[in-house]
């Protein structure tokens, strides 16, 4: 009898030094780090099929390591990108910024690309692939475009607040669907030049990037929004990871 075994769908999360003192003497001790991962990401990997696994801020190392143990990888959201990795400079307007972090997943992003893992980049994620392709970003959208909607807000990460259009592109639509439809938003910052290699597969009506895929490859697929917070009652955010799942668990059985 052949066992078929979830696609391992790898996922990045947050890295919380000691000097942080996450949960105090209740959830650890003084002076330990620790590794933290979204559990919505993780609940919407399972009900899509898959096998998350945590990949946690590692040295260089062991990332070839951890990219060969997983058959795809989920690119989270978190901090803003340090604007040095953009050629830009710290505003007023910055949120909480992680060097180790985004020294990490820059790393580990190419790595990726090279060994063409299929990605799913979701809010920072989806910047951080926009950087590593030599892009840039728009360090505060309120700042850069007065007249944008409003991005930034997280106070009910379930409601959907503002729809994104589809570009009439067979993989864009295939994997998002056709015209538009409504999504949450929970981002300050945004695609200002997009990198080399990329397509703007979606938009928002004030122009925002809200969707980014490798131009002639259909592995690799980066959203705006948060999929995750949809998923527990949208199937169009499950979708996204159903379509990851899908495709790591073809190149695993090609493997």
């Amino acid at each position: 009898m052949v066992t078929v075994q979830a696609p391992r769908i790898g996922v990045v999360g947050y890295f919380i030094s000691g000097d942080e003192d996450f949960g105090g003497l209740v959830r650890g001790l003084r002076g330990q780090a620790f590794a933290a991962f979204g559990y919505d990401m993780i609940m919407a990997i399972y009900r899509a099929g898959g096998m998350p696994v945590p990949l946690p801020v590692v040295e260089d190392t062991y990332i070839p390591v951890q990219v060969a143990s997983v058959d795809g990888i989920v690119f989270s959201g978190g901090e803003d990108i340090h604007p040095s990795y953009y050629g830009g400079e710290l505003q007023a307007s910055e949120h909480r910024i992680d060097v180790r972090r985004d020294r990490y997943e820059t790393a580990l992003m190419k790595a990726a690309l090279e060994a063409e893992k299929p990605m799913l980049c979701i809010c920072r994620g989806m910047q951080l692939l926009n950087v590593v392709m030599g892009g840039t970003l728009l360090f505060d959208i309120r700042e850069s475009r007065p007249t944008a909607l409003q991005h930034w807000q997280p106070d009910h990460p379930t409601r959907t607040v503002h729809t994104v259009r589809v570009k009439e592109d067979d993989f864009a639509e295939s994997v998002l669907g056709k015209g538009e439809f409504e999504v949450n938003s929970i981002h300050h910052q945004g695609i200002d030049r997009v990198g080399e290699g990329l397509d703007v597969i979606a938009e928002s009506p004030d122009g925002i990037a809200e969707a980014l895929a490798l131009k002639n490859r259909s592995h690799v697929l980066a959203v705006q929004w948060h999929p995750e917070f949809l998923a527990k009652s949208d199937g169009t955010g499950l979708k996204l990871f159903q379509w990851l799942v899908r495709i790591s668990g073809s190149v695993q059985s090609s493997s």
